[in-house]
């Protein structure tokens, strides 16, 4: 039961159970929770104390509300391991999501001159940015540096809904050793935010990932903005290897 005495409010305190119980199976996934009057006069609190509690549980993505029906627990969302070596499109088609990938900035020659993080700052690289759509929703965007010489004739191919891995591989002859990637949740600012059907001010997992091919080192590197409302992207870990990522 809640303790009014705490120093905990009775919101978090009621939150907090209800979690417990979801994460314990008690309610399941796509189960009615019990609604805001029941749970008001089971704990002996006003509506608006368990509305508090409902919202932080809204917030943190584990019930939803559906309008004249009542608050369910929310079904897990689809894990896809956007990270492996087969590519991102490759990880959505494996869980049998259909993906449309668009093309936003075709691939143009530059000087990286504003991200020294970038391993291309201060020389040139082909650039490109692309959108994935899954479920026709943008899920995905990805900006995408690679190497002039090794990829050379890249820019006159058409990219539009097709595997860079693949492309990479049947018409370079080229896999990657192996990569680093580093993880951060940041605002994406606003152009990204539009291209994502976001609102400027809520925040994405961004991904830097930096490829390794044979006698190349960094010849592909690549910051993905991810939405994680939909879906939940994971990554394979294997005993014995590094972590390691693909780009689809």
């Amino acid at each position: 039961m809640l303790n009014s005495q705490s120093p905990i409010p009775l919101y978090h305190q009621l939150a907090e159970i209800l979690q417990d119980r979801i994460r314990s199976g008690t309610y399941g996934p796509g189960e009615m929770l019990p609604s805001e009057i029941g749970l008001a006069q089971h704990y002996g609190i006003g509506r608006p104390t368990v509305r508090q509690a409902m919202n932080l549980l809204v917030q943190k993505g584990l019930i939803q509300r559906r309008r004249g029906a009542g608050t369910f627990v929310k079904k897990p969302s689809p894990s896809i391991d956007l990270f492996s070596l087969a590519g991102t499109s490759q990880a959505f088609l494996t869980r049998g999501i259909p993906v449309e990938t668009r093309i936003i900035t075709p691939i143009l020659k530059e000087t990286v001159d504003q991200d020294v993080t970038n391993p291309f700052h201060g020389r040139a690289a082909f650039f490109m940015a692309r959108l994935t759509l899954a479920e026709d929703q943008p899920v995905l965007l990805e900006e995408i540096f690679m190497d002039p010489e090794l990829f050379a004739g890249i820019d006159e191919m058409d990219l539009a809904n097709r595997s860079l891995a693949q492309v990479v591989s049947e018409h370079y002859y080229l896999t990657p050793e192996d990569g680093a990637q580093t993880f951060k949740v940041e605002l994406p600012g606003a152009k990204r935010a539009e291209l994502m059907a976001l609102p400027p001010k809520v925040p994405v997992l961004v991904v830097r990932r930096e490829l390794n091919f044979p006698d190349a080192p960094g010849a592909i590197f690549s910051n993905l903005y991810c939405r994680t409302d939909r879906y939940a992207f994971s990554q394979t870990i294997q005993a014995g290897s590094g972590a390691s990522g693909g780009q689809g």
